[in-house]
């Protein structure tokens, strides 16, 4: 009986189907770094769903558990296990940029855990809080309807990671001419800075709040040049990897072989860009929301005043129409911001 391997060594024979001759058993030899072997083509196409699918689908179940884990440990879970996902699949061999390229998200996701878990387990203020959250989101249904949120994070969060998929497929070869490289490894660097930036942001706010208390105003170290370096160092670093990825999508259409191979490059691609918008809109919406309660909140304190002159708040919203406001400034399900990082 034939099988498909056998099939294959017939292809243009009109005779019956004959065993193979142990020479064509043979792998053929690759001619340049980008062209994978025909065993490693096979592998691959009969992957049915991505790892990252289900590195970026998976966690955010964790949403029907707690509906604040969907968007704050599923989130780091989620881009930890994209960027180890990748790396561990594609040799670092391939390119000089990937391995910092997936190692970016690595860090992000490992280190916005590791500070979630340590926040929670510091403030009783916040474990309330989030306690708050639950019973809120338990009131508009039950979990189950939580699906289409969940299902969307997923999508936002593989978006967020698809960039490091494009950096993954280049090769030395395709990365041409000679500027592309260094280009990469600027973006790549300035990913690393603006997620370096939100972790010091994160680290000195929970420093300052844990000993002074949770409703200080932060003002000392990074914060006395950035009033949200966390929301701005998240921007910055996730507009330097999209940035990344266009430059790899680029290379990659160039070189793409065939019709089917442009097309899920620009499925891909359309995805990564989604990823960014929708992670730019909620970092904006989490700053300006941030920066109106600390002005109505500290607005009439001298040292607020002169923070205010020396700092600069990042990338908001255009200013709204000043609503009347009763004074009262409370605490409510939108204002998680208050504690650090977390979507």
């Amino acid at each position: 009986k034939a099988t498909p391997f056998s099939a294959k060594c017939n292809v243009g024979k009109s005779q019956a189907w004959q065993p193979p001759k142990k020479t064509s058993l043979t792998l053929p030899t690759t001619t340049s770094a980008h062209q994978p072997s025909t065993t490693t083509t096979t592998s691959l196409s009969s992957v049915t769903v991505p790892p990252e699918v289900l590195t970026s689908f998976l966690p955010p179940i964790l949403g029907f558990y707690r509906s604040e884990f969907g968007v704050s440990y599923a989130y780091g879970l989620a881009t930890a296990l994209s960027g180890l996902s990748i790396l561990r699949r594609f040799s670092p061999a391939t390119n000089a940029v990937l391995p910092m390229h997936a190692m970016a998200l690595i860090f992000y996701g490992t280190r916005l855990n590791v500070f979630l878990a340590i926040r929670t387990l510091l403030s009783a203020r916040l474990r309330k809080f989030i306690d708050k959250i639950e019973e809120r989101a338990m009131a508009r249904g039950n979990r189950l309807s939580r699906t289409p949120f969940i299902v969307s994070c997923g999508l936002l969060y593989y978006g967020l990671a698809a960039p490091v998929l494009f950096t993954s497929q280049l090769t030395s070869e395709m990365m041409k001419p000679t500027w592309i490289l260094p280009l990469m490894k600027t973006l790549v660097g300035l990913e690393w800075f603006g997620f370096g930036v939100a972790a010091l942001g994160d680290f000195t706010k929970t420093f300052v709040k844990q000993t002074k208390g949770d409703d200080t105003l932060v003002i000392s170290g990074i914060f006395s040049l950035l009033r949200h370096p966390n929301y701005t160092g998240e921007m910055i670093g996730w507009t330097a990897n999209s940035l990344c990825g266009l430059v790899g999508f680029a290379l990659l259409a160039k070189a793409a072989s065939s019709r089917g191979a442009l097309l899920k490059l620009i499925g891909n691609f359309a995805v990564q860009s989604l990823g960014l918008l929708g992670i730019i809109f909620v970092l904006l919406q989490a700053t300006t929301g941030l920066e109106k309660r600390q002005q109505e909140k500290y607005g009439d304190q001298p040292e607020y005043a002169s923070w205010i002159k020396s700092s600069w708040g990042g990338w908001t919203f255009p200013a709204k129409p000043e609503e009347k406001s009763d004074g009262k400034v409370e605490l409510d399900e939108n204002q998680i911001e208050e504690f650090g990082s977390g979507i």
